[in-house]
């Protein structure tokens, strides 16, 4: 099964107004290819993401929102697989994601046959039996984009409400110097970031107080993302 077909599976399209993210991947790998990064107007409206994935996510959430410590993951694309990282805890200001994602065909006791072992952080992710002919001539192993949490908040007007902040200044600044297209952040939301053409190569000056998806779409050629859990993710 190819990388489209894959991630088809899991940012699939449920009608017209929703686009499938396989084809959006399919475009933004041929932009990776190329050096160059989409123009704001290539963009899709909407997004959607399926179930066993938003469970995941949830997950993340849940851990955070229990004991207020930032977590992250990855997703990679390891050979016509996708790839979860193992989680990384971080405090409750930042988390720096820290994953080692290797594949191994190894030899088996059956002729023609070589067993497929993903490896996450040096331990075994998956494996399955290959046959030789399938074996691809060159490996294709793809980090996708990063996901991290943020920690809830209680406000200080005696009210008892939640929140939760959104990207950090330096969560911006690390995006633009890693020089990725994709991020994102789960607050009670999801929150996807996409870089364009028209975003600079650095904004040391940014700060927390600047940060909202209408200031990074307008200053820093970002989009921004966003949706409530299980459901579609709008752009905003």
């Amino acid at each position: 099964m190819g990388l489209i077909s894959v991630l088809k599976s899991i940012f699939f399209s449920d009608g017209p107004s929703v686009t499938s993210f396989y084809q959006f991947y399919s475009q933004l790998k041929n932009w990776k290819q190329s050096a160059v990064y989409p123009y704001s107007y290539q963009l899709p409206e909407r997004l959607s993401i399926d179930s066993d994935i938003w469970t995941r996510f949830i997950k993340l959430y849940k851990y955070t929102r229990s004991d207020e410590m930032e977590r992250a993951v990855s997703l990679f694309w390891v050979d016509g697989e996708l790839v979860l990282s193992g989680i990384t805890k971080g405090n409750r200001k930042a988390v720096t994601p820290k994953n080692n994602v290797s594949v191994k065909y190894v030899p088996t006791s059956k002729r023609e046959y070589f067993e497929k072992r993903v490896y996450v952080d040096n331990s075994i992710y998956s494996k399955r039996t290959v046959y030789y002919k399938k074996i691809p001539k060159k490996i294709e192993l793809n980090y996708l984009f990063n996901i991290h949490t943020h920690p809830p908040h209680e406000a200080h007007d005696g009210s008892g409400r939640i929140y939760y902040n959104y990207f950090s200044a330096q969560d911006i600044k690390s995006m633009l110097a890693s020089k990725v297209t994709v991020t994102a952040m789960i607050g009670d939301k999801l929150w996807l970031l996409f870089r364009t053409k028209d975003t600079p190569d650095s904004a040391d000056n940014l700060t927390d107080a600047q940060m909202s998806p209408e200031y990074l779409r307008d200053k820093l050629g970002i989009i921004t993302y966003c949706g409530e859990f299980k459901g579609y993710l709008e752009r905003v």
